[in-house]
Protein backbone atom coordinates (compact mmCIF):
# COMPACT_ATOMS: atom_id res chain seq x y z
CA UNK A 1 0.00 0.00 0.00
CA UNK A 2 1.37 3.38 -1.02
CA UNK A 3 1.63 6.11 1.60
CA UNK A 4 -0.26 9.26 0.64
CA UNK A 5 1.66 12.30 1.87
CA UNK A 6 -0.87 14.88 0.72
CA UNK A 7 -4.65 14.99 0.59
CA UNK A 8 -7.22 15.90 -2.04
CA UNK A 9 -8.10 19.60 -1.82
CA UNK A 10 -4.64 20.55 -0.56
CA UNK A 11 -2.13 22.97 -2.08
CA UNK A 12 1.42 21.66 -2.41
CA UNK A 13 4.63 22.79 -4.09
CA UNK A 14 5.54 20.48 -6.96
CA UNK A 15 9.15 21.07 -8.10
CA UNK A 16 9.38 23.04 -11.35
CA UNK A 17 5.62 23.68 -11.53
CA UNK A 18 5.38 25.54 -8.23
CA UNK A 19 2.14 25.61 -6.27
CA UNK A 20 -0.40 23.01 -7.36
CA UNK A 21 -3.86 22.10 -6.12
CA UNK A 22 -4.55 18.38 -5.66
CA UNK A 23 -7.85 17.76 -7.43
CA UNK A 24 -7.98 14.07 -6.67
CA UNK A 25 -5.99 11.00 -5.75
CA UNK A 26 -6.89 7.96 -7.79
CA UNK A 27 -5.63 4.63 -8.96
CA UNK A 28 -4.64 4.37 -12.62
CA UNK A 29 -2.99 1.75 -14.76
CA UNK A 30 -0.24 2.99 -17.03
CA UNK A 31 1.96 0.59 -19.01
CA UNK A 32 0.27 -2.33 -17.23
CA UNK A 33 1.32 -0.98 -13.81
CA UNK A 34 -1.41 0.10 -11.41
CA UNK A 35 -0.46 2.88 -9.03
CA UNK A 36 -2.01 5.62 -6.95
CA UNK A 37 -1.67 9.07 -8.58
CA UNK A 38 -2.04 12.68 -7.56
CA UNK A 39 -4.10 14.55 -10.16
CA UNK A 40 -3.40 18.26 -9.75
CA UNK A 41 -3.29 21.56 -11.54
CA UNK A 42 -0.77 24.39 -11.20
CA UNK A 43 -1.88 27.56 -9.41
CA UNK A 44 -4.18 29.68 -11.63
CA UNK A 45 -3.83 27.28 -14.57
CA UNK A 46 -6.16 24.81 -16.21
CA UNK A 47 -3.54 22.21 -17.20
CA UNK A 48 -3.47 18.91 -15.31
CA UNK A 49 -0.49 17.07 -13.89
CA UNK A 50 -0.58 13.40 -12.98
CA UNK A 51 2.23 11.99 -10.86
CA UNK A 52 2.54 8.78 -8.86
CA UNK A 53 2.06 9.18 -5.12
CA UNK A 54 5.30 7.24 -4.61
CA UNK A 55 7.30 9.33 -7.10
CA UNK A 56 10.63 9.98 -5.39
CA UNK A 57 12.23 11.60 -8.44
CA UNK A 58 10.13 14.76 -8.23
CA UNK A 59 10.14 17.01 -5.21
CA UNK A 60 6.79 17.65 -3.58
CA UNK A 61 6.42 19.52 -0.32
CA UNK A 62 3.81 21.39 1.71
CA UNK A 63 3.34 25.12 1.18
CA UNK A 64 5.66 26.99 3.55
CA UNK A 65 4.27 28.25 6.86
CA UNK A 66 3.72 31.96 7.58
CA UNK A 67 6.97 32.24 9.55
CA UNK A 68 9.02 30.88 6.65
CA UNK A 69 7.27 33.24 4.20
CA UNK A 70 8.16 36.22 6.39
CA UNK A 71 11.73 34.93 6.66
CA UNK A 72 11.99 34.66 2.86
CA UNK A 73 10.70 38.22 2.41
CA UNK A 74 13.08 39.39 5.11
CA UNK A 75 16.07 38.37 3.00
CA UNK A 76 15.43 40.96 0.26
CA UNK A 77 18.71 42.84 0.44
CA UNK A 78 21.50 44.19 -1.74
CA UNK A 79 23.81 41.86 0.19
CA UNK A 80 21.75 38.76 -0.55
CA UNK A 81 22.55 38.43 -4.25
CA UNK A 82 24.55 36.21 -6.58
CA UNK A 83 27.62 38.05 -7.79
CA UNK A 84 28.46 35.78 -10.71
CA UNK A 85 29.50 37.68 -13.82
CA UNK A 86 30.05 34.69 -16.13
CA UNK A 87 26.77 34.45 -18.09
CA UNK A 88 26.99 30.70 -18.68
CA UNK A 89 27.64 29.93 -14.99
CA UNK A 90 24.87 32.30 -13.93
CA UNK A 91 22.40 30.65 -16.33
CA UNK A 92 23.35 27.19 -15.02
CA UNK A 93 22.94 28.32 -11.41
CA UNK A 94 19.58 30.00 -12.04
CA UNK A 95 18.32 26.97 -14.00
CA UNK A 96 19.24 24.66 -11.11
CA UNK A 97 17.59 26.94 -8.56
CA UNK A 98 14.38 27.08 -10.61
CA UNK A 99 14.44 23.29 -10.83
CA UNK A 100 15.01 22.89 -7.07
CA UNK A 101 12.39 25.50 -6.11
CA UNK A 102 14.02 26.49 -2.80
CA UNK A 103 12.22 29.69 -1.70
CA UNK A 104 15.33 31.27 -0.13
CA UNK A 105 17.26 30.74 -3.36
CA UNK A 106 14.35 31.91 -5.54
CA UNK A 107 14.14 35.25 -3.70
CA UNK A 108 17.90 35.57 -4.12
CA UNK A 109 17.53 35.05 -7.90
CA UNK A 110 14.76 37.67 -8.00
CA UNK A 111 16.79 40.18 -5.98
CA UNK A 112 19.95 39.54 -8.01
CA UNK A 113 18.15 40.12 -11.30
CA UNK A 114 16.44 43.27 -9.99
CA UNK A 115 19.82 44.65 -8.84
CA UNK A 116 21.32 43.83 -12.27
CA UNK A 117 18.36 45.55 -13.92
CA UNK A 118 18.90 48.71 -11.85
CA UNK A 119 22.56 48.77 -12.90
CA UNK A 120 21.64 48.27 -16.56
CA UNK A 121 19.03 51.02 -16.45
CA UNK A 122 21.61 53.37 -14.92
CA UNK A 123 23.93 52.50 -17.82
CA UNK A 124 21.16 53.12 -20.37
CA UNK A 125 20.67 49.42 -21.15
CA UNK A 126 17.73 47.02 -20.93
CA UNK A 127 17.31 43.77 -19.03
CA UNK A 128 18.39 40.78 -21.13
CA UNK A 129 15.72 38.45 -22.46
CA UNK A 130 17.36 35.61 -20.53
CA UNK A 131 17.20 37.51 -17.23
CA UNK A 132 13.59 38.48 -17.93
CA UNK A 133 12.75 34.80 -18.48
CA UNK A 134 14.51 33.76 -15.24
CA UNK A 135 12.81 36.57 -13.29
CA UNK A 136 9.35 35.66 -14.62
CA UNK A 137 9.82 31.97 -13.80
CA UNK A 138 11.22 32.66 -10.30
CA UNK A 139 8.27 34.97 -9.57
CA UNK A 140 5.77 32.40 -10.92
CA UNK A 141 7.28 29.75 -8.64
CA UNK A 142 7.65 31.85 -5.49
CA UNK A 143 4.89 34.47 -5.37
CA UNK A 144 1.89 32.07 -5.38
CA UNK A 145 3.43 30.13 -2.50
CA UNK A 146 4.09 33.31 -0.52
CA UNK A 147 0.53 34.49 -1.22
CA UNK A 148 -0.96 31.23 0.06
CA UNK A 149 1.29 31.19 3.13
CA UNK A 150 0.42 34.79 3.99
CA UNK A 151 -3.25 34.61 2.97
CA UNK A 152 -3.03 37.37 0.39
CA UNK A 153 -3.08 37.90 -3.39
CA UNK A 154 -0.11 37.27 -5.69
CA UNK A 155 -0.19 40.92 -6.77
CA UNK A 156 0.12 42.00 -3.14
CA UNK A 157 3.25 39.84 -2.83
CA UNK A 158 4.67 41.36 -6.03
CA UNK A 159 4.05 44.86 -4.65
CA UNK A 160 5.57 43.93 -1.30
CA UNK A 161 8.75 42.54 -2.91
CA UNK A 162 9.01 45.66 -5.09
CA UNK A 163 8.57 47.87 -2.03
CA UNK A 164 11.15 45.89 -0.01
CA UNK A 165 13.55 46.06 -2.95
CA UNK A 166 13.13 49.82 -3.31
CA UNK A 167 13.88 50.24 0.40
CA UNK A 168 17.25 48.49 0.08
CA UNK A 169 18.58 50.08 -3.14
Amino acid sequence: MEVVMFQQGEYIVYSYHGVCFIDEIKESTIDKVTKLYYIMHPFNEKSKIMTPVDNDKVRMRPVMPVEKAEEVLGTVSCDNIFSITDRKKKDQLYTQILKDGNPMQLIKVITSILIDEQEKIAAGKKMSTTDKRFLDKAERLLYPELSLALGTEVETIRERVTSLFQEVV
